[in-house]
């Protein structure tokens, strides 16, 4: 895999055919009182990473920018914007379909406070109301200013399904606990990242590389908001490097960052894997 520009349009990525859709995925962190993100395991008949533990998120679908938001969404998208190409509602559109998938998939909320959300969710779900349609009657619209990109993802050639996927990082917007929806999410709560990394390790979690990637990033922090304030005064884009051959099999290796002990070591290849986000003094080893 040769090197590539975060910002190379989709157009332009390395293809076999197989359609690459646009995602967007969310790590919803806080203090617990100590730092925690919500993950879920998506269930054994998913048609994508089936019994993965990952963040909540799905396909960026066309109702996520329909002009019906236009009044309704609040305060202006921050950190990296220009870094998400124009498709789909390009930013807000990515926003947008975090938001409904955190409602669908884990019953919380994010960008609204509005718990009357809440009753809409199986309705959202089951695509018998539109969100936009929900978010609307419960009050006070959608704030997006909250909900940062922080790194992307692109789906390498060779799987049956792939998607161009934008991370973000983002605060609750309730105190409200997760819960599982059953279908696409059969489990959820919040992790400590570095506990999480472990239980990957020693194999009680399955996890695909941009998952432990983010994982490794929360671990280098202590709290929610210093994991905010390096995603708003963000960095100058970075390329991702994997194991060719990762001991817990494909799909599945520690992540390397340049300036990470190990970057450029032999065994290890470019990835469509790209970060943005200010790190902290520590760098990211394998255990």
């Amino acid at each position: 895999m040769t090197r590539l520009p975060a910002t190379v349009p989709p157009a332009d990525l390395p293809g076999d055919g197989v359609p690459i859709w646009p995602a967007a995925t969310v790590l919803i962190v806080d203090d617990r009182p100590d730092l925690q993100v919500v993950m879920m395991r998506r269930s054994a008949t998913s048609s994508f990473v089936a019994d993965h533990t990952v963040f909540p998120g799905g396909r960026v679908e066309d109702s996520d920018s329909d002009p019906a938001w236009d009044p309704i969404l609040i305060g202006h998208a921050e950190g990296g914007s220009g870094l998400i190409p124009d498709t789909a509602g390009g930013s807000n559109g990515h926003r947008v379909a975090v938001s409904r998938e955190t409602l669908e998939e884990v019953g919380m909320l994010i960008g609204t406070g509005a718990d009357r959300l809440l009753e809409r969710r199986g309705e959202v779900e089951r695509g018998e109301v539109a969100f936009v349609d929900a978010v609307a009657e419960a009050g006070g619209g959608l704030d997006l200013s909250g909900i940062v990109p922080i790194s992307r993802w692109v789906t390498p050639p060779g799987s049956n399904k792939r998607y161009d996927t934008y991370f973000f990082v983002t605060r609750p917007g309730t105190s409200l606990e997760p819960v599982a929806d059953g279908r696409e999410a059969v489990e959820v709560g919040w992790e400590r990242p570095a506990e999480a990394l472990d239980r990957w390790d020693t194999s009680e979690l399955t996890m695909i590389s941009p998952t432990i990637s983010m994982l490794q990033l929360l671990s280098e922090f202590t709290s929610a908001g210093e994991v905010l304030e390096a995603a708003r005064r963000g960095a100058e884009p970075v390329q991702a490097r994997v194991l060719v051959d990762p001991p817990h099999g494909p799909g599945a290796s520690w992540v390397w960052w340049p300036g990470d002990a190990g970057y450029d070591a032999a065994g290890t290849v470019a990835t469509m894997g790209w970060m943005w986000t200010a790190r902290s003094d520590g760098a990211n080893s394998p255990s």
